[in-house]
């Protein structure tokens, strides 16, 4: 009976180690799926307003990957998707069916986008009923929301796992504007999720470099770079591969926008880059933390009144040096829309920002909405130096670029940045100059909230 007893035991203590018992065992479920465009589908893509013809054929496929970490009842969702954006108000209602559907709170799921300016457009009038587009926005929107709530709830599928992670250098990026001199972060981050036998479950890559490899001209759906690099990765190392961009508001690829042999290029550089890189192990401490800020970044006047966007409005439509032909035609529709949200009383004088931290075994996965400088991210970084951050915009909707105090300073370049893009993402007034601090001050109380 005592051996009996004492084999047991040892039996529970081994099963505690395999599948993370106690107070530190975290565990994970991970699915991908498929979202690209059908053979008879010819959709608009997003990101070139140049572009004016429909899409001809797939590149690379695109997927909605689905990474959940659970310790206990407790769970995180984490969605990357191959698209170039998805609307603040369309994020929030994906995420609030995945929550209502999965039981998860709405909190505890972020929902990015790479960025690639090669998939299909998801909102404006190409996406409703009868555009372009329709049919792939409504199969996407299936497909990402089931296959987030199959991962979020299929309790047999989560697993115990291991963590390691790596930084390396690419040489794929560069500043937008400013070629040669200008701000540059040319770090790349590895985060993998192993099994208990070391083989990978997934992993993930993080750097600042917009996917538009493929420019203007290009009509081929794809994931640009990010996908070139994940397919060599994901053969090498097995298990699936995905990108969570980073700080990339001013980066671009070295050699700007091209067509897909660029893509190819540069994926297969920067998949070069991350095999070169020595991985640490990440010590199973237990931690799972989760914090959601909410801030408002202050615009160049204090209230928001129809008199002064009015005035805005007269002012900024006699200007030449624009990012389109349809400027004055453009200023007009922003005023109309602006003016009609005052007189219905729902403008409020910040725009309202979300940020997020979470914080796995020691590794802190942080988000924000909008498209920030690579500055904010190596500033973050200098503040924890002893901490990996993984870094991550266009998170919960994309609402903006988030210009860096140098690029106010700077001017040159960033004119878009700085004083015309709120025309297009309907904000009721640009951005004032003193946000950057208060900005980059918010990152960090978001941050210190998860350590």
């Amino acid at each position: 009976m005592k051996y009996r007893i004492g084999i047991s035991a040892l039996s529970i203590l081994l099963l505690c180690c395999l599948t993370g018992c106690g107070e530190k065992g975290l565990t994970l479920n991970y699915n991908a799926a498929d979202i690209s465009t059908t053979p008879d589908e010819h959709t608009m893509l997003a990101g070139f307003a140049a572009r004016s013809k429909l899409s001809t054929e797939l590149h690379l496929p695109l997927y909605t990957h689905c990474l959940v970490i659970g310790k206990g009842e407790d769970k995180v969702c984490i969605i990357s998707n191959d698209l170039m954006e998805i609307s603040p108000e369309l994020s929030a209602e994906w995420r609030s069916e995945i929550s209502e559907k999965s039981g998860l709170p709405m909190d505890r799921i972020f929902m990015h986008c790479i960025h690639t300016h090669s998939a299909p457009r998801n909102g404006g009038v190409r996406a409703e009923p009868g555009g372009s587009n329709y049919s792939h926005k409504e199969r996407l929107h299936r497909v990402l929301v089931e296959n987030a709530v199959k991962t979020i709830t299929d309790e047999a599928a989560f697993r115990p796992f291991k963590m390691e992670v790596g930084k390396g250098r690419t040489s794929i990026n560069g500043n937008r504007c400013e070629k040669r001199t200008g701000p540059v972060d040319r770090s790349v981050y590895v985060v993998r999720f192993l099994d208990r036998k070391g083989k990978p479950i997934v992993s993930l890559m993080n750097l600042a470099c917009h996917p538009v490899c493929m420019g203007a001209g290009s009509l081929l759906v794809s994931s640009d770079y990010p996908g070139v690099a994940s397919k060599i990765l994901k053969e090498a190392w097995g298990g699936d591969v995905f990108q969570l961009t980073g700080a990339a508001g001013n980066m671009d690829p070295a050699e700007g926008p091209k067509m897909v042999e660029y893509a190819e290029e540069c994926g297969r550089c920067l998949a070069d880059s991350v095999l070169r890189i020595k991985f640490d192990k990440v010590k199973p401490t237990g931690e799972f933390k989760v914090f959601n800020n909410i801030i408002g970044l202050p615009y160049r006047i204090d209230h928001i009144t129809a008199e002064a966007v009015e005035e805005h409005a007269a002012e900024i439509s006699k200007w030449d040096k624009t990012v389109s032909a349809t400027w004055k035609d453009d200023v007009e529709g922003w005023k109309e829309l602006i003016l009609s949200r005052i007189a219905q009383g729902n403008v409020p004088d910040h725009l309202i920002f979300h940020l997020g931290a979470v914080n796995i075994n020691g590794i802190i996965f942080f988000f924000t909405q909008g498209e920030p400088f690579c500055e904010y991210q190596m500033e973050a970084r200098q503040k924890f130096p002893d901490r990996t951050i993984i870094f991550a915009g266009y998170t919960n909707g994309q609402n903006s670029y988030l210009p860096s105090a140098h690029a106010f300073e700077y001017r040159k370049g960033y004119e878009y940045e700085i004083d015309q893009m709120h025309v297009y993402i309907k904000a009721p007034y640009p951005l004032s100059e003193y946000f950057p601090q208060g900005y980059a001050e918010s990152i960090e109380e978001t941050i210190r909230k998860v350590l």
